[in-house]
């Protein structure tokens, strides 16, 4: 495309890989790890299938409709076949739909640009959310700025943080910083945090869940598969990048980033 947008043909693609990446994996190397779970529990759980391959948001009911209950039933049915075969025959099997699907939500997918829900840039802070400590930020990332990366412009994301650091201390109080993504694996991404969330890090673990805190190593800055995490994952086993969470204050990632950017030469 002419403003460098992923084309509907990529975006078909992204889905294609996604999917075969998730029946691989279930097969392959989840079941071995988690044999008490059935192959279609493993797909609905621990691969990024159903929410971003196929686009149904609607995990909350653990995606309890007959589009994807027959999906997750077929997997249980084929189960005996071997990782290739498993994903060929899967692949065939939701072929049609997935088809329909990529060109139904194209607009809207990743790399496409980013909804009024993206508070502060490339950043969205939550309200407060049940089970953390009230003054905690939690926050999610995503890419406005595709098909650029969020890392192009040293400043972009400093200046991203401090807004929605004055945003939610302004609209809920908020004091601490709270996420737990991929990126905390990274020393790009680390290199924006002060030692106190260093110090905070969890264990690198190779629990995955179905989310983008694990799975957006996968998708590039222009929303398109990313071959090279995808090939690691399938001769590994487990995503290269960790996903990992962490925390700290407001007042340090401030101290943090005003050094960062008198660096840039920008403060």
């Amino acid at each position: 495309m002419a403003d460098g947008k992923k084309t509907l043909a990529e975006h078909q693609e992204y889905v294609e890989q996604m999917a075969r990446l998730s029946f691989f994996f279930a097969r392959r190397w989840l079941e071995k790890r988690m044999p008490e779970k059935t192959i279609g529990e493993l797909l609905r759980d621990h691969t990024p299938l159903l929410y971003h391959a196929l686009n149904y948001t609607d995990h909350e009911t653990k995606w309890d409709n007959p589009a994807c209950l027959g999906i997750l039933a077929k997997a249980d049915e084929l189960k005996v076949l071997p990782p290739t075969k498993f994903e060929e025959q899967m692949w065939s099997e939701v072929t049609d739909l997935a088809v329909e699907r990529a060109e139904r939500f194209y607009p809207t997918s990743v790399g496409m640009g980013v909804s009024k829900e993206w508070n502060a840039g490339s950043l969205k802070y939550d309200p407060p959310v049940p089970g953390l400590p009230p003054n905690y930020c939690n926050f999610h990332i995503a890419n406005a700025v595709s098909p650029k990366s969020i890392f192009d412009d040293p400043e972009y994301l400093p200046h991203c943080f401090i807004e929605l650091m004055a945003r939610s201390k302004k609209e809920h109080g908020y004091d601490t910083l709270h996420t737990a993504t991929w990126l905390d694996d990274h020393h790009r991404w680390l290199a924006l945090f002060p030692q106190e969330w260093i110090d905070n890090l969890s264990p690198r673990t190779n629990d995955v869940s179905w989310n983008f805190g694990n799975w957006g190593q996968m998708v590039t800055a222009r929303g398109t598969f990313n071959r090279n995490a995808g090939q690691y994952l399938r001769e590994h086993g487990e995503l290269k990048y960790k996903c990992r969470r962490s925390h700290c204050s407001f007042a340090a990632m401030r101290k943090h980033l005003t050094t960062v950017l008198k660096a840039i030469g920008t403060f």
